[in-house]
């Protein structure tokens, strides 16, 4: 069956292990800050369809280990955890948009996961939360990303970066710290005060 046209807009924030601004983030061959990456995303979709499904206000974490030295060498660890509120409908569009067999900007990503395929799947509590300057997504006891934008000269803007190349952020980001904890198939780290960011992203493919 071909792959339905689909498309996402919504939130998206990352955190990892490395020093604010990450390396990576800059360009993925630039060297991680601890030379192996501990990272994870979390989405939250506004509004989106995935052929007929609707998939609003359902969450997302992609949690990935990369044994670097730079995240574009690839060999990833890559664990996604959906919603459980979705039904199979939806399940079926948010796997085929985060692990990249749907096209679309994911599917740049997914080259670099170990063999170009998510290495685990699972549904769970993601609660989301969200308010000005921070976001956070919780994955029952298996993680937590928090990230709150930093203060800038005027306190009472965000500070941001524009025209960078990225894959799956929107094209203004705003630069925050993430507090980051994750035990889940193995994969074990809780850091703080490290790199964050969020943007509103939109997607679509395939």
């Amino acid at each position: 069956m071909p792959t339905p046209e689909w498309w996402a807009e919504g939130d998206l924030f990352e955190g990892c292990n490395c020093d604010s601004l990450c390396p990576c983030h800059v360009a993925f061959r630039q060297k991680s800050t601890n030379a192996t990456c501990h990272n994870a995303w979390g989405a939250h979709i506004d509004q989106g369809r995935y052929g007929p499904v609707d998939l609003a206000g359902l969450n997302a974490m992609m949690i990935t280990y990369c044994p670097g030295p730079s995240m574009f060498d690839g060999d990833w660890v890559a664990l996604l955890y959906i919603d459980d509120r979705a039904t199979p409908q939806q399940e079926e569009g948010l796997l085929a948009i985060f692990s990249g067999e749907g096209g679309g900007p994911w599917a740049r990503i997914a080259r670099f996961f170990k063999e170009g395929v998510l290495t685990a799947f699972g549904r769970a509590s993601v609660e989301f939360a969200r308010d000005r300057r921070t976001r956070t997504l919780r994955v029952n006891h298996a993680a937590s990303l928090e990230v709150e934008a930093i203060r800038g000269a005027d306190p009472e803007q965000e500070v941001t970066i524009r025209n960078l190349y990225n894959v799956i952020h929107g094209p203004e980001q705003v630069i925050a710290r993430s507090n980051l904890s994750v035990d889940a198939q193995g994969l074990k780290w809780d850091n703080s005060g490290k790199h964050g960011l969020y943007s509103h992203f939109k997607w679509s493919g395939p």
